[in-house]
């Protein structure tokens, strides 16, 4: 019998594991998953929400032109995220 390997997303930044069973990205570590999956599972590296979201933060900030006010993210307060002049 021929064993089969499982490959899935996993962010290595925030140590997330993108399940597609649940559709989620699950905080995982690496020894976590060889423990659990072992020579089974094969992660490819793969941007997560968190990694894209601070990607998105990080063009308004360096571009801020580009983006109309309406798309910049604000924080609850209702300030621009990481608008503070330094």
């Amino acid at each position: 019998m021929l064993a089969s390997v499982v490959t899935g997303p996993y962010c290595s930044v925030h140590q997330l594991l993108f399940i597609p069973a649940l559709q989620a990205w699950l905080s995982c570590s690496p020894v976590h998953i060889a423990h659990t999956f072992g020579d089974a599972m094969q992660v490819v590296e793969a941007t997560c929400p968190r990694c894209l979201a601070m990607t998105q933060t990080a063009m308004h900030r360096q571009f801020p032109a580009l983006y109309p006010p309406s798309s910049v993210p604000l924080t609850p307060g209702g300030m621009v995220n990481g608008g503070g002049k330094r």
